[in-house]
């Protein structure tokens, strides 16, 4: 196993949203690409900035897993899972084929491992390992993902399996991977995976054989402020790539699908990427979850709450605009009363220039807020009367 490591390795090392055109004034003249399917997204927003063929439904190949990490990401976030906890491989998930780190019936692995293994091998038996562990079987975990493409807008996605190995049926397109791209960034647990060049992972039932693991994401040594994503390749999807990157403040995320070789979709999201730092910034007002205001919250333990948005308040600009050419007004819901979702929005942002409203945010709690108890409340009044 050791021996087929190494040869992993040599094969690795030596082979490798708002919907609006872009300005006018911002020429594309260079984007001369041969992927079958391109985008290019803003990420805090989902503007488009650039996009070919990008409903076209083909084949994501392991960029499916982009959906995988979300799931798993959500459940490490409520503390359903946590990276420490560990599953024992099936025969099932051991049975894989394609890209994997030859995990063996009845071992056990903990989550970090299984993430270490997806974000860097790409690997189907980690894979299916984890779509076990979430939700008892890959069919249930299959149908998890389908609903979230549903809850993000992928009108044109259809997921079969949770690897992106061939299967009929099982499509998506680069608007649609950009998309939960975009959702897959909001979490940070698989992060320092997807951007680690190489690492490794002991398996097997007595954890004595070193699964060395190199990322396929070739762009994670050559591309200033990538922040990772995924790779893809069947002989029916070619070669596919989810990249994102992040300089100043300002993140894109670029979608190639279809792309004749290896080097033709790393050298074309670069391309994207690169088309997005040169013309476009993002100026921003409040980073996520920045404190905006506090309000008075009727019923709860607290007084006051602060109010946030989920997401960067910002706005794409091809202009030398400064934050202060900007107008800013917040409208929370009056009379608020506990409890409080910390999903559910109560009121918006606005931001406005020359007394046109450009954008629009929902403001959130900043956590869940909780009712009183009624006794608590009713003896807090009596105290505040008695106190006046």
């Amino acid at each position: 196993m050791r021996k087929i490591s190494i040869f992993l390795i040599l094969i690795l090392l030596f082979s490798s949203i708002n919907v609006s055109a872009a300005p006018a004034n911002i020429s594309t003249d260079n984007l001369t690409l041969t992927s079958k399917s391109v985008i290019l997204i803003n990420a805090d927003d989902g503007e488009i900035l650039y996009e070919k063929n990008s409903n076209q439904k083909l084949s994501p190949a392991s960029i499916t897993k982009i959906m995988l990490l979300i799931l798993t990401s959500e459940k490490i976030n409520s503390g359903e899972i946590k990276l420490t906890d560990e599953t024992t491989i099936t025969k099932y998930a051991a049975s894989m084929g394609g890209s994997q780190v030859f995990l063996e019936e009845n071992e056990v692995q903990t989550v970090d491992s299984l993430l270490k293994a997806i974000c860097m091998r790409s690997a189907n038996d980690a894979s299916v390992a984890m779509a076990e562990l979430l939700y008892g079987s890959e069919e249930a975990c299959v149908s998890q993902m389908n609903e979230k493409a549903i809850e993000l807008g992928m009108t044109n996605t259809h997921f079969v399996n949770v690897t992106g190995l061939p299967a009929e049926n099982h499509i998506s397109t680069a608007n649609d991977i950009a998309l939960m791209s975009r959702e897959l960034l909001k979490y940070d647990y698989s992060n320092k995976y997807m951007v680690t060049w190489m690492d490794s992972i002991m398996v097997g039932k007595n954890k004595d054989i070193e699964q060395v693991l190199v990322n396929t994401n070739r762009l994670i040594n050559n591309y200033d402020g990538l922040l990772g994503l995924k790779t893809g390749y069947t002989t029916d999807a070619l070669y596919c790539l989810s990249a994102a990157a992040q300089r100043k403040g300002t993140t894109f995320i670029a979608v190639v699908l279809g792309c004749p070789d290896t080097k033709v979709r790393f050298a074309e999201a670069a391309k994207l990427l690169n088309h997005g730092f040169a013309n476009y910034k993002n100026l921003i007002f409040y980073e996520k979850n920045a404190p905006i205001t506090k309000v008075a919250v009727e019923c709860s333990n607290e007084e006051n709450i602060n109010v946030v948005s989920r997401e960067n308040i910002s706005l794409l600009t091809t202009s030398n605009c400064k934050i202060e050419d900007y107008s800013l007004q917040y409208n929370v819901n009056k009379n608020l009363k506990a409890p409080l979702d910390y999903y559910t929005p109560i009121g918006t942002l606005t931001i406005s220039k020359d007394g046109s409203v450009i954008k629009e945010v929902d403001l959130y709690p900043e956590a869940q807020v909780e009712k009183q108890p009624f006794l608590v409340f009713y003896f807090k009044n009596i105290m505040n009367k008695i106190m006046r």
